[in-house]
């Protein structure tokens, strides 16, 4: 999901990699904090798919900066990886749906009702799994398991609230 808030990142101007780190962690640090050591293999990877574009400069003294923009195509690559499938693991996916929603605003209205029915169902799924999980007699939970279950649950309604919300902005 790097690759979806460096493209947000680039969206208005170029940047170095320190530049585009700082922007990212600025603007989504809440959730994520990528290292440069994250960011790096993110930017070879869509400069190997032609969504980026690189250019060198060299100040007078000869120190190099190399500085990252969008290429002509880039919003496939970003519609494409937005619509990627979300994590069936509960912890990834709620990252994942965190930088989705952090991002969403590059979307048109059609593809962000699409995603927020999307995102609501795959909730209500989970919320379902945990359910099941706690009313099932034949596992054996300990107090702590059913009250870490129980708070699951209520944070998938608490979020599905909030998705819910974003229709209206």
């Amino acid at each position: 999901m790097i690759e979806l808030l460096i493209l947000y990142s680039l969206r208005n101007r170029e940047r170095t990699l320190y530049s585009l780190r700082s922007e990212i962690i600025e603007k989504f640090g809440s959730f994520t904090r990528p290292s440069v050591g994250t960011i790096h293999p993110a930017l070879k990877r869509l400069l190997n798919s032609n969504t980026i574009t690189i250019r060198n400069d060299f100040s007078q003294g000869g120190k190099k900066s190399t500085y990252y923009g969008l290429s002509l195509h880039w919003q496939k690559k970003f519609n494409d990886l937005f619509f990627s499938p979300l994590s069936d693991n509960p912890t990834i996916f709620f990252t994942e749906l965190q930088t989705r929603i952090g991002v969403m605003s590059m979307l048109d209205d059609d593809l962000k009702d699409t995603f927020i029915q999307d995102s609501l169902q795959k909730l209500e799924s989970f919320r379902l799994d945990f359910q099941n999980s706690l009313d099932d007699e034949y596992i054996d939970y300990d107090n702590y398991q059913k009250a870490v279950l129980k708070k699951n649950i209520e944070d998938i309604e608490n979020f599905k609230n909030f998705i819910n919300s974003l229709q209206n902005i």
